[in-house]
C-alpha cells in the first residue's frame, strides 16, 4: 500500500497547531521529535483557538487532530468528515488534509460505512504513517510510569483505543483497522508492537481488568496536578488554558507526557492570542448544511459526523466569524 500524496504534509520543520487532549498532545511531541516541528497553537475541538502572537496566518500551521474546512487550510484527523463516497473522493484530493477515513474510505452514509469508521486515536494514525515512510520512533513502550502503569497505556488510552480494541462492540472493525495500519506502517516496529499488545489482551485480561486500568489513567489525569477537565485527558476554554498564557497544571501536564515518552518538550512559553468561535450539535440534514453555508458573517470552520445517521446530535460544526477568521487566512 503506497502512502497517499497527502502523506507529503508530514514533512520536516512545519508549524502545527495542536489539539488540547492526549491524543493532540502527545502527536506534538511525536511531532516536535521526528520531524523537528514547531507547536505554534492549541486548539480544543470546540471553541477555541489559541495561536502565538508572532503568527499572522493559519495558513502555515497544521491542525492535528481536528478537521478544518477551509480548503487552503492544513490538518491531519481521523474523524468522519464525508457524506458518502463521492464526497469523500472529492475531499481525497485535497492533499491539505490527512485522514484515514479519506484513504481507507469511510463515510457518514450508509450507516454500513460509518460503522466501520477509524476507531482509534490520530496519534496511532501518524506513528503510522511516519513508519510507513521510513522514521523509526524511539518510544520504550513498556517502560513502568505509575500506578503500574507503563508508556503503551498512556499511548493507547487516547480515544479509548484500548478498550475499544479489546472488549467493546466494535473489536472486530478495530481489528481490521489494526491489519491496515501495520500495513500502512510497511510492518513499523512501533505500530506492530500496539497491534500485539492488543492480541495478548484479548487473550490473557479480562475486560474488568482493561476498565481498571482505563480508570486509573483517567483518574490520574483529572486531578492534581493536571486537573483535565475531561478524562480523555484534554482541556476547553480559556479558564482552563489560559488566555494569553498557558496556566501552570497545563504545563504541568505536557511536561509530565515529555518525560514519560522521553521526547523533548515543545516551547510552553507562547505569547498566545485567541480566536473564539461558536460550536454548535444538530442531526445532520441538506437543509441545515444549506443554511450554514448561506450565512453571511460567519462560516463553517471545522466539522465531524459525530454519531450514525439516524441518531439525533450527529453533526458537530463551529462556526467562525468571517470579519474575525479573514486576518488569518490572508
Amino acid at each position: 500500500m503506497k502512502p497517499k500524496p497527502n502523506t507529503k504534509l508530514l514533512c520536516e520543520n512545519r508549524k502545527c497547531i495542536i489539539n488540547t487532549d492526549l491524543d493532540g498532545i502527545l502527536s506534538g511531541l511525536v511531532l516536535h521529535n521526528v520531524l523537528n516541528w514547531q507547536i505554534v497553537g492549541f486548539c480544543d475541538s470546540n471553541e477555541f483557538i489559541w495561536i502565538d502572537i508572532s503568527e499572522n496566518s493559519l495558513k502555515e500551521a497544521i491542525f492535528i487532530d481536528m478537521f478544518v474546512t477551509p480548503d487552503q487550510l492544513k490538518c491531519i484527523d481521523q474523524h468522519i468528515v464525508s457524506y458518502d463516497i463521492q464526497s469523500a473522493r472529492k475531499l481525497s484530493q485535497n492533499h491539505n488534509k490527512l485522514n484515514p477515513n479519506l484513504i481507507n474510505y469511510r463515510y457518514f452514509t450508509p450507516s454500513s460505512s460509518y460503522s466501520k469508521k477509524y476507531p482509534f486515536g490520530t496519534l496511532h494514525f501518524i506513528i503510522s504513517c511516519l513508519e510507513g515512510l521510513g522514521y523509526e520512533l524511539k518510544l520504550e513502550l513498556n517502560k513502568e510510569i505509575i500506578y503500574g502503569l507503563c508508556l503503551i497505556d498512556f499511548i493507547l488510552r487516547t480515544d479509548d483505543t484500548y478498550k475499544t480494541s479489546t472488549f467493546s462492540n466494535y473489536t472486530e472493525n478495530a481489528e481490521e483497522w489494526w491489519n491496515w495500519l501495520l500495513e500502512y506502517s510497511k510492518n513499523g516496529k512501533i505500530t506492530k508492537q500496539f497491534y500485539d499488545h492488543i492480541k495478548w489482551t484479548k487473550v490473557n485480561l479480562w475486560k474488568r481488568q482493561v476498565e481498571l486500568q482505563k480508570q486509573k489513567i483517567s483518574n490520574l489525569l483529572l486531578s492534581s496536578p493536571f486537573y483535565c477537565s475531561s478524562s480523555d485527558g484534554g482541556y476547553t476554554g480559556s479558564h482552563l488554558m489560559g488566555k494569553t498564557k498557558l496556566k501552570k497544571h497545563v504545563k504541568d501536564y505536557i511536561m509530565f507526557l515529555s518525560e514519560i515518552t522521553g521526547y523533548k518538550c515543545f516551547n510552553l512559553e507562547l505569547q498566545l492570542k485567541t480566536i473564539k468561535g461558536e460550536s454548535k450539535r444538530a442531526k445532520y440534514s441538506n437543509d441545515l448544511l444549506k443554511k450554514i453555508l448561506a450565512l453571511e458573517e460567519s462560516i463553517l470552520f471545522s466539522y465531524a459526523f459525530v454519531r450514525s445517521n439516524n441518531r439525533e446530535n450527529n453533526f458537530s460544526y463551529t462556526l467562525m466569524s468571517k470579519k474575525t477568521l479573514s486576518p488569518f487566512c490572508q
